[in-house]
Formats: structure tokens, C-alpha cells, sequence
């Protein structure tokens, strides 16, 4: 399988899935507006630059500076 745009951005889409769902029962709110909160991130912006390479990293770990940017939003960028 080689790496190519389309596989990269199945995974992102596959981890973003991931971060939503997992974000939303964690923050005790609905996946819509988890979305919307996520889809507006600093984290979901550098997840979808594929220059970051932050699809390579770990999942729990985005999940986690996803959920303290929420939790923070003095520190956004």
C-alpha cells in the first residue's frame, strides 16, 4: 500500500471520527456539538495540514490537547 493524499485523508477523517465521538462522551455533550467544537480547533487544523504529520502521531494524545483546548480556550491560538 503506498502512501498517497487519498489514504492520508481517510485516516484523518477516521481519526477525527475518533476524537469527536471519544471527545463527546468525555465532555458530557452531543457529537454535533462536539463536531462543531473540534471542526473549529487549533488541533483539528494542524490534524488536517498534512505538513504537521499529526495524523502519524497518537490518537490518544491529539484527543488529549483537543480536549484541553476545550477545556482551556484562553490558551487557543
Amino acid at each position: 500500500m503506498r502512501l498517497n493524499d487519498k489514504l492520508i485523508q481517510g485516516t484523518i477523517d477516521g481519526i477525527s471520527g475518533f476524537i469527536v465521538a471519544r471527545a463527546s462522551a468525555r465532555l458530557g455533550k452531543s457529537v454535533e456539538e462536539t463536531q462543531e467544537l473540534f471542526l473549529a480547533s487549533k488541533t483539528c487544523a494542524l490534524l488536517n495540514n498534512k505538513e504537521t504529520g499529526l495524523y502519524w502521531d497518537s490518537i490518544l494524545e491529539t484527543l488529549d490537547n483537543f480536549l484541553a483546548e476545550v477545556r482551556h480556550p484562553a490558551s487557543r491560538c
